[in-house]
């Protein structure tokens, strides 16, 4: 039977430095938020944390689930409603979070404040922590020299032994060799326990993923939009911490999501071969530059699909999109709506088991074929999906202090490290100018969108009348016309509404968004569009647009780089054209398209410099 990692929770009233405790082991700073403020973090954060080991020539390393929580007093707050910036009523649900954490976990690492000396609060948190008879370990933390010697004798009241009790600087980095070393320690004898037979339901659901992870989603959207509850909802289990309270959610809470692609997982699995080397498009490019036109009928489409990412970076479009700052590289939307049954939202998602089980009803062939179909849905056809819920965006005019600027330079973080967007809007608020500027960010870097439309559950009136909720869904494309491309999918998060819906509009976006498109087909599109419509470029005397060569450069967003007569004065809503021929034929929701121009005068000055470069590392 598989082994399953040790989990180790810190625990503590709050300020006590357990954030920078957890950091400080992760040896990451960036992980979770700190500072000289109370209630600084809320949810519960996990972490890997990798234990090595170097004796008698061998190296061993061994993982350990790190969780860090927020600040724990075990008795009810009172709270004033008076106070303000009052976080007190994040501390009765902070203190639910950090009880889960010490439940689901092998050791609890107790941390206090050892210039405080032994409060009331640390003496309550350790009576609970005993009545759940887990192991625990006493971190004395801010131990910053050795003139402070006698100031950890107030916790041996605690009645712990000598060496399950630290002193540590997780400022100075003191004392964490010695605890990273009986940390090793302790997991070896862990592992020869019968606690570390794997067990999924250790830890809840959405802690860890189960499958390959293919793709990463950050749900953004405006404060109390509902971010953290559909976090939840997805995941199935109490991730982050909710409430009704705006700007609850601090630091980004990440999780994880099963989804099931079926045949389609054979487009996920390939993202990673496409694109490898650029002899073939360099040669074809090199014809191109000489002749001034292409054989089409020559190219091979297997080998180029196969060999054009390195062209991406020796043609000038790379850098992190330094290209779509350039006049010829245009982003643009298409036109695409859709449309679902809403009488089919009880329906339950289908499990593995389910999938299997209507196989199994409704085989008739051979009993080894159906086991190796069997085998082929648990081994390929499930891939996890990391969720990333982040804190609520406000105005910057309105953002207040250095906890919430932080929040959300690390939500705008968590756009830049996504791949798909999944956008939060309160229904019954509609779309905000600052809904406008969050999506125009996401699409701006280049990241796939899915608009949630939450909290249609109060919107009872609205869509209990098909006409009203036809001028409603109208009333918002309206608002937002340029995102025609993109899916507005209603939910209710709390409800549990329509969030298969939901799944299956990831689903259809992650696989839009790693799609290949082969070239010949690439270039039969743009030929019968340029036929269809020309267009007559300003001050050419009459010239028109050709497009002599088309190829894909990369996947996630499509990019297209286009070899034409002109690469700059073409009309915006030609490229919209084009666009919107691109969407339509080989469907592309959801995501953005890139188009490069590039011209035989653009070539012949890159080629020189790839020559010139090549020439060079001889």
């Amino acid at each position: 039977m598989n082994k399953r990692s040790m989990v180790v929770s810190i625990i503590g009233r709050p300020n006590v430095g357990k954030s920078t405790i957890f950091n400080r082991l992760m040896k990451k700073q960036y992980l979770a938020m700190t500072h000289d403020q109370p209630g600084v973090t809320r949810d519960r954060h996990y972490g890997i944390l990798k234990l090595e080991e170097a004796y008698e020539g061998e190296y061993t390393e061994e993982d350990v689930i790190l969780v860090d929580t927020g600040g724990f007093y075990p008795d009810k707050i009172d709270i004033d409603p008076k106070k303000k910036n009052n976080v007190d009523p994040f501390f009765n649900i902070m203190a639910d979070h950090a009880k889960l954490a010490i439940d689901e976990s092998d050791l609890v690492l107790f941390v206090v404040d050892v210039r405080d000396g032994l409060l009331p609060f640390d003496k309550g948190i350790s009576d609970y922590i005993r009545s759940t008879k887990k192991t625990v370990w006493l971190l004395m933390n801010k131990f910053d020299s050795e003139k402070q010697d006698g100031e950890q004798y107030d916790f041996f009241s605690l009645g712990l032994n000598d060496e399950d009790m630290h002193s540590i600087s997780a400022e100075h980095n003191r004392g964490f060799n010695d605890l990273r070393e009986k940390l090793m320690v302790a997991v070896k004898k862990f592992k020869e326990t019968d606690k570390s037979q794997a067990d999924e339901e250790h830890l809840q659901n959405g802690v860890q993923p189960r499958n390959d992870v293919v793709s990463s989603v950050a749900i953004i959207g405006a404060p109390n939009a509902g971010k953290s509850t559909l976090l939840n909802c997805l995941v199935g289990a109490q991730r982050a911490l909710v409430s009704e309270i705006a700007g609850t959610t601090v630091d980004p809470i990440e999780g994880y999501v099963d989804l099931y692609f079926g045949p389609d997982i054979d487009l996920l699995s390939s993202q990673d071969n496409a694109f490898r080397d650029n002899t073939k498009i360099y040669e074809e490019m090199k014809k191109y530059a000489e002749t001034g036109d292409l054989d089409l009928n020559e190219v091979d489409e297997d080998d180029l699909t196969e060999n054009e990412k390195k062209i991406y970076v020796e043609f000038g479009a790379t850098e992190e999109y330094k290209a779509f700052q350039q006049e010829e590289v245009i982003e643009t939307s298409g036109s695409s709506d859709f449309s679902y049954d809403e009488s089919n939202t009880g329906k339950d998602y289908f499990s593995e088991d389910q999938i299997i089980n209507e196989i199994e009803k409704n085989w008739s062939g051979p009993v080894d074929e159906v086991e190796n179909l069997e085998n082929a849905i648990h081994v390929n056809r499930w891939r996890s999906i990391k969720l990333v819920d982040t804190a609520g965006i406000r105005k910057s005019k309105l953002v207040d202090g250095f906890i919430e600027t932080q929040s959300v330079y690390r939500s705008l973080r968590a756009i830049s490290e996504s791949d798909v967007v999944l956008f939060m809007i309160d229904s019954t608020l509609g779309i905000t100018h600052q809904d406008r500027r969050l999506i125009d960010i996401a699409l701006e870097k280049g990241k796939s969108l899915i608009v949630c439309l939450n909290k249609i559950d109060l919107l009872k009136e609205v869509f209990a009348d098909a006409k009203k909720k036809k001028e409603w869904t109208q009333n918002l494309r309206d608002d937002v016309p340029w995102l025609n491309f993109c899916q507005l999918v209603t939910i209710s998060a709390q409800k549990n509404r329509n969030i298969n819906y939901l799944r299956e509009a990831l689903k259809r976006t992650i696989v839009t968004r790693n799609r290949k498109i082969p070239t010949g087909a690439l270039n039969r599109c743009f030929s019968t569009l340029t036929d269809k419509n020309p267009v007559v470029i300003k001050k050419t005397s009459g010239g028109r647009l050709k497009i002599k060569y088309a190829s894909m450069l990369k996947s996630s967003p499509p990019t297209f780089l286009l070899f034409s007569n002109k690469s700059q004065g073409i009309p915006e809503n030609y490229r919209r054209y084009l666009v919107n021929g691109l969407r339509t034929e080989f469907d592309l929701v959801n995501t953005p398209v890139h188009l490069i121009f590039r011209t035989s005068t653009d070539i012949e000055r890159r080629m020189k410099k790839v020559e010139k470069k090549a020439a060079s590392t001889k």
